[in-house]
């Protein structure tokens, strides 16, 4: 998708759901002009919108969440899920915490992503990341992490595990550095890259 159809795509989608929901099909026939490509992204964007809470729910959900996961941290530093013995936090959002964990079987470090226990009887964010961990288990490319297993305690903690990349984040190495232009395009094509693949 250009930049230009990106744009267009995000402009309507804005102005639909300044419409009630029963105007909305009525302003996409018009404003699609019988462009059914446009009118699919469009509808698919809605959707998603209307599955997941507005944006405005977002900010709150995602601080509650880094909440919630820093005291569980301390917690879970030191214990073991399942055959993973938890290290480090790696990083928190709105589906999940991310920690670095030994594998006692293998031997090797991994990334354990865990669903927030609050969160595994909430039958929808259970199929997502169910979800999340099947569509990303049946990729196999160099700029996508490698899922191990996807599995659950006795005690109902959901979790994924997944190849552990040792390095920086992109965030971390700009706070650094300045990137020069060859870097971006690089960073950029390997984003690229990966994406084409999930797609």
């Amino acid at each position: 998708m250009t930049p230009e159809r990106w744009q267009q795509v995000k402009n309507l989608f804005h102005a639909a759901l300044e419409r009630e929901s029963n105007h909305r099909a009525h302003f996409l026939d018009e404003a699609c002009a019988g462009d059914v490509s446009l009118r699919r992204e469009v509808e698919s964007l809605i959707a998603s919108h209307e599955r997941t809470g507005s944006f405005i729910d977002s900010p709150a959900y995602e601080v509650g969440a880094e909440l919630l996961t820093d005291n569980q941290a301390e917690t879970l530093l030191g214990q073991t899920i399942s055959h993973y013995k938890i290290l480090a936090l790696l990083g928190s959002g709105g589906m999940g915490e991310v920690y670095l964990a030994q594998d006692a079987k293998l031997g090797r470090k991994v990334a354990l992503k865990l669903l927030p226990a609050l969160f595994t009887k909430d039958r929808n964010r259970l199929r997502r990341f169910e979800q999340e961990a099947r569509v990303a288990s049946a990729l196999n490319h160099p700029n996508i992490c490698m899922i191990h297993e996807v599995s659950e305690t006795e005690d109902d903690r959901h979790y994924i595990a997944m190849e552990y990349v040792d390095g920086m984040t992109l965030r971390q190495h700009m706070t650094k550095a300045r990137l020069k232009l060859s870097e971006v395009l690089d960073v950029a094509v390997q984003v690229a890259s990966g994406l084409a693949a999930a797609h």
